[in-house]
């Protein structure tokens, strides 16, 4: 079968690096108790209802992508290697997405989302070792393999420090979590930005 002729890539990038904003925000605004692994009803509660919709929104968005990505893969690559590296970290960080909105959305624990997002985050830790790995010589999974590795490197600190953050009330962690995820969502905008770019550049004429 013939592959479609488009690519969200670039969207699926901006919508990362929003992802990052959002989760920052909300570590630092959100009114969490690890003690109870439950939340303020009381105070924030606005707060963390809109955080939620803005979440689930774009989990959905990434989970779709990644399952369209894994199942019709419509770039201009061959093989599976792009399947893996795009498909199933984005559906994997959709999901993630989606059961943080949903713990938001419902009053219920983050704790349980937390294996799932430090699961998530190995997953782009071994992304990121394959990128550098194989791409050696002539032969390269991207064209900037070293950037590459380094922005999906970007969200395994904040998916990694999740189970930490909330298994403890430590204010300090939970300000370290958000800065991380601010540099996540750093990150993944200059790279969205740079994609956008260069995917909006015309087509070399042909004579």
């Amino acid at each position: 079968m013939t592959a479609p002729n488009f690519d969200y890539l670039d969207s699926m990038m901006w919508t990362i690096a929003a992802s990052g904003l959002i989760v920052g925000i909300a570590a630092l605004r959100v009114r969490y108790k690890a003690s109870s692994d439950s939340f303020d009803e009381e105070e924030g509660k606005n707060a963390r209802t809109g955080l939620g919709v803005a979440l689930g929104l774009t989990g959905f968005y990434l989970f779709l992508a990644g399952i369209s990505i894994s199942f019709v893969w419509p770039f201009s690559f061959s093989g599976g290697i792009y399947n893996i590296l795009f498909g199933g970290s984005a559906t994997l960080a959709g999901l993630v997405l989606l059961s943080t909105s949903a713990a938001f959305l419902l009053g219920r624990g983050l704790q349980g989302v937390s294996y799932f997002a430090l699961v998530t985050g190995l997953y782009l830790l071994v992304d990121a070792y394959s990128i550098l790995t194989y791409s050696t010589g002539s032969v390269k999974i991207t064209s900037n393999p070293m950037q590459a590795a380094l922005v999906f490197l970007a969200p395994v600190a904040p998916l990694i420090l999740s189970v930490p953050a909330t298994h403890t009330d430590n204010k300090w962690l939970r300000w370290l979590f958000a800065v991380f995820a601010f540099i996540f969502a750093i990150a993944w905008l200059y790279m969205a930005a740079n994609t956008t770019y260069s995917h909006l550049a015309p087509p070399t004429p042909t004579s």
